[in-house]
């Protein structure tokens, strides 16, 4: 039996390499005259139900079969020379390479949904539980109504690679109790899709069915026209590329400018799609993008993914019949978060971009100025001299002046020699001065000019210094307030180094050793044998019978709250001791005498 089957698989491998190169023979002799449907796989082209080709991507399907309602009546729009309306599919109008939802396959024709993603057609025609707003357009795609359990729950058998078996939604073989999954797309290759007649009234009239049960004749038939369609689709383009005249890709091209901006347009204005309010979870190992992404992110990490074991276990079934718990991975709130994110890196781009511009001419600028300035510090170095050397013969003059009319004469102020200009505090007090102001300030690390807005001055030594030459680099400006400074690192060990000299050692009674600080005494001494005179403490105010008693105000009443001892204390304190008066002559008669005899007089 098992050599029956292998047998039986090597006949149809040989055959689908028979059929692969007939089609591609097939297909760049007859390209011109026999178009397939990508939907539906079929190569019947009616007036009613025409097949039309994307003027952009090249593929081609039933008006029927993508909702068109005969917006083209070419198969062609540039097949003659009286051309018709380009027509585009819905991808390419809006400039994207979506990947589908549902399956993991990229190739195929594209519908959107109304939350701005994308599926097959295929996909959303045979998926159940997948609704559309309008039937007769097949647009928009809704996939809320779909339960969310089905991503990721089942595994697909014909998935080529083990890591997107389980992403997407998996359907069943209809045929009975068939325990067969796979994608739609997955089937489509293998030819297992099938479609009831125009004639019968069914509800669904889309089916599929396993290798097992599936009709051979009529699977050999799609799988020879599936093969054929992918060898077109690549070769029609290129030589659809030849055929063409420059005038009508041009015009191709302008039509689908016009198309990507309305339908940007349209996005913009779009209303918002309906959310369920409750959070529905699913698995980020059933998107077949985030999958991509993630194996991207690896690959360029170095890490290698084929050493990790991918999860066949089936989350339906266990050995009690529980099912087995999963984590959520894909919430609304994660959706909205990404997406927000995604916005608002998209901004910050933008503002770095014209950032970067505005930096690059005021770069370019402040070099123009520096060259300037460097040209008027020479011109104005010149003038100084100059203004030297005839201030010098005008002092001359004037002396001759002095001397031939022999009087001193006052130098007047445009003959004086100027006044040296002290340093600022932001210049440096300790530097020596030049005869021009400080307007560029140089780093004192590299002696460079450039960047004055990074320059961040010493308080200690009073030198600048660019944040990115100090180390360890700064990355933005310290803040400075009145009772804190910054100093830069020299200054800073300088400062440390002090302050040890200036610890002494203590030694404690049991010996052990403690550092102190030098304490200085104070600037104003205020000598101890000095005693304030008494203060007299004044008698509380009695209460006696027949007097009213007098209004004090509010601060005299909060002053005799204050205890007695705490107000002697600030009596004396504040009390200043008056200088000894020794009175020991007169100063009329000039006879001696002391304080008790003697009165002083003011004068």
């Amino acid at each position: 039996m098992i050599v029956q089957m292998t047998v039986i698989l090597k006949l149809e491998m040989l055959q689908d390499s028979l059929i692969l190169e007939k089609s591609q023979n097939w297909s760049s002799q007859k390209m011109d005259h026999i178009m397939i449907c990508c939907v539906c796989l079929g190569d019947n082209s009616e007036d009613a139900d025409e097949i039309i080709q994307c003027d952009n991507c090249g593929i081609t399907v039933h008006e029927g079969c993508y909702g068109v309602d005969g917006e083209s009546d070419s198969i062609m729009s540039s097949a003659s020379e009286n051309s018709t309306e380009p027509w585009f599919c819905d991808a390419c109008k809006c400039g994207v390479s979506p990947s589908c939802e549902l399956c993991p396959n990229q190739d195929g024709i594209f519908k959107e949904t109304d939350a701005g993603r994308w599926v097959h057609i295929v996909c959303a025609l045979y998926v159940p539980g997948v609704a559309f707003g309008d039937i007769d357009k097949l647009r928009p795609v809704t996939l809320t109504e779909m339960n969310y359990s089905k991503y990721g729950a089942k595994e697909c058998s014909f998935c080529e690679d083990p890591r997107f078996a389980r992403t997407g939604v998996c359907i069943s073989c209809d045929a009975g109790m068939c325990r067969a999954y796979f994608h739609v797309t997955c089937a489509q290759k293998e030819g297992l899709l099938s479609e009831a007649a125009a004639e019968e009234d069914i509800a669904d009239p889309f089916f599929a069915y396993c290798k097992q049960h599936a009709d051979r004749l009529d699977r050999k038939w799609k799988r020879k026209n599936y093969l054929a369609l992918q060898s077109y689709c690549k070769m029609s383009l290129q030589e659809r590329e030849k055929q063409l005249s420059p005038e009508a890709q041009a015009r191709i091209n302008a039509r689908l400018q016009q198309y990507r901006a309305k339908a940007e347009l349209a996005r913009s204005t779009r209303p918002q799609a309906w959310v369920p309010r409750e959070k529905l979870p699913r698995p980020l190992t059933s998107s077949a993008s985030a999958i991509r992404k993630l194996m991207r992110k690896a690959e360029l990490m170095g890490i290698s993914t084929d050493i990790f074991p991918v999860d066949n276990s089936d989350t339906s079934s266990s050995v009690d019949g529980r099912r087995k718990h999963k984590q959520p991975a894909l919430t609304a709130d994660f959706v909205n978060y990404y997406f927000e994110r995604n916005m608002r890196m998209i901004q910050i781009q933008e503002n770095m971009a014209e950032q970067k511009n505005i930096k690059d001419k005021l770069e370019n600028e402040q070099e123009k100025l520096h060259v300037e300035y460097n040209k008027l510090c020479e011109s104005l170095e010149e003038l100084q001299n100059l203004n030297g050397k005839l201030r010098s013969e005008g002092q001359g003059i004037w002396a001759l002046l002095g001397r031939i009319t022999g009087q001193k004469l006052n130098i007047p102020a445009i003959l004086r020699a100027p006044k040296e200009r002290k340093p600022s505090k932001k210049e440096g007090g300790a530097q020596k001065t030049s005869i021009l102001p400080t307007v560029l300030y140089s780093c004192g690390i590299c002696k460079k000019n450039h960047d004055q807005h990074l320059l961040l001055l010493c308080d200690t030594c009073k030198l600048h210094y660019h944040l990115g030459c100090l180390d360890p680099p700064l990355t933005r400006m310290p803040r400075k307030t009145k009772n804190s400074y910054w100093q830069c690192s020299e200054c800073d060990q300088a400062g440390s180094s002090d302050m040890e000299a200036e610890m002494a050692m203590e030694t404690l009674p049991d010996g052990t050793k403690r550092s102190r600080r030098q304490i200085k005494e104070p600037v104003k001494f205020v000598p101890q044998d000095m005693t304030p005179e008494p203060k007299k403490i004044p008698i509380r105010n009695t209460r006696t019978r027949g007097r009213k008693r007098s209004f004090i105000p509010d601060e005299e009443k909060h002053e005799e709250r204050v205890p007695r001892e705490r107000r002697q204390r600030q009596s004396v304190l504040q009390k200043k001791p008056k200088a000894e008066d020794l009175r020991t002559e007169c100063a009329t008669c000039k006879g001696t005498g002391d304080n008790e005899n003697l009165v002083r007089y003011p004068s």
